[in-house]
């Protein structure tokens, strides 16, 4: 079985993406809906804060207005690739 790559920005959006769902999230259910080990997991969510794109509050994090902009303009992105056969 080949596994698909995932792009540093793809696997950002699919971390904004569970957060998202609800607003709010915990690493666990982060790690579970984007699919990622957990030491992957907290680097990526490290980067996402200092980016300013999630805020960790009692480590339960939240998705900011920033967060939510990059994550429609990704998949706006993803739509515009995918109309010429490109996967991002």
């Amino acid at each position: 079985m080949v596994k698909d790559y995932r792009s540093k920005p793809k696997i950002y959006a699919d971390i904004l993406e569970a957060v998202a769902e609800k607003g709010y999230s915990r690493p666990t259910q982060i790690m579970t809906d984007a699919n990622l080990s957990y030491d992957r997991l907290r680097k990526h969510l490290e980067t996402l804060v200092e980016k300013g794109l999630l805020k960790n509050e009692d480590d339960t994090y939240l998705i900011t207005e920033k967060g939510i902009k990059f994550l429609d303009e990704f998949k706006r992105f993803e739509r515009f690739a995918a109309a010429f056969g490109l996967r991002i």
